[in-house]
């Protein structure tokens, strides 16, 4: 009876890291409207028989795949926090240099943004 237990927990752990990893599950932080939780993702069955079955497939390993689902948010969370403040210190840093140029330089910075004629190196 333990081996088929520990096949069919096996199995539900498999199935739930798939769903997280295709993005049918996915965690959901609280909101003012809405609880934490796990939510159905825009690869998710499409109809309701088919999310019940598939619930049920994973519902012995729920809450490792709960688990699972919040450490890919956090993860996810905090590498858009990382890239984020890269680009913030990008953007400032050509700010920075947009102010030191010429009235000329960013004439024709602008000229090669908008693919003008007269753009590029003359």
């Amino acid at each position: 009876m333990k081996a088929t237990e520990a096949e069919v927990i096996t199995d539900a752990i498999e199935s739930g890291l798939d769903l997280v990893a295709d993005g049918a599950v996915f965690w959901r932080e609280a909101s003012a409207d809405q609880q934490a939780g796990l939510a159905w993702g825009a690869t998710a069955p499409k109809t309701k028989g088919v999310r019940d079955e598939t619930l049920k497939e994973i519902r012995p390993a729920m809450r490792m795949v709960t688990r699972i689902a919040q450490l890919v948010a956090r993860t996810v969370k905090r590498v858009l926090a990382k890239e984020r403040q890269k680009l913030k210190s990008d953007a400032d840093y050509v700010r920075g240099l947009r102010e030191k140029w010429e009235p000329e330089d960013d004439a024709r910075l602008s000229g090669i943004s908008l693919g003008g004629i007269d753009s590029g190196p003359k």
